[in-house]
């Protein structure tokens, strides 16, 4: 278990990898907020790249690991997350809840979505596929 859990630092660093993408490429053809909802679907690509790696390399033993352990990165992140708006932002609070807002326009909490529910995913199209040795 302890394998999943540190290495959930690669999911962070393909984070940090789009947070680069975002500022360097198009932050600046793009109001902020929209650089925001698209650096959330570029994430969930570049986040999806690790996840897939590691269902590889440690294959999930069943349908539940896969799901804790998306849970486990979903908690992890998210306390991640809350942290660096407890860092720097005036009201860590009221600023953490506003991007879990969908209905405002706020597409973080797909990230989070994909984190549970991508090592499922990944585990149940490792059991269809074909192994060719």
């Amino acid at each position: 278990m302890i394998k999943y859990i540190l290495s959930w630092f690669l999911l962070l660093l393909a984070a940090l990898l789009n947070a680069a993408i975002r500022e360097l490429a198009y932050k600046d053809f793009f109001e902020e907020h929209l650089s925001h909802q698209i650096s959330v679907f570029t994430g969930l690509i570049l986040i999806s790249i690790p996840i897939l790696y590691i269902s590889k390399k440690w294959p999930f033993k069943d349908r539940m690991q896969s799901f804790v352990i998306g849970l486990i990165w979903f908690f992890m992140t998210d306390l991640f997350e809350f942290l660096m708006f407890f860092r720097v932002s005036e009201n860590p609070y009221k600023d953490f809840l506003k991007v879990h807002n969908i209905f405002a326009g706020e597409f973080w909490i797909l990230i989070l979505i994909w984190l549970v529910i991508s090592p499922v995913l990944f585990y149940q199209s490792s059991r269809r596929s074909i192994k060719i040795d």
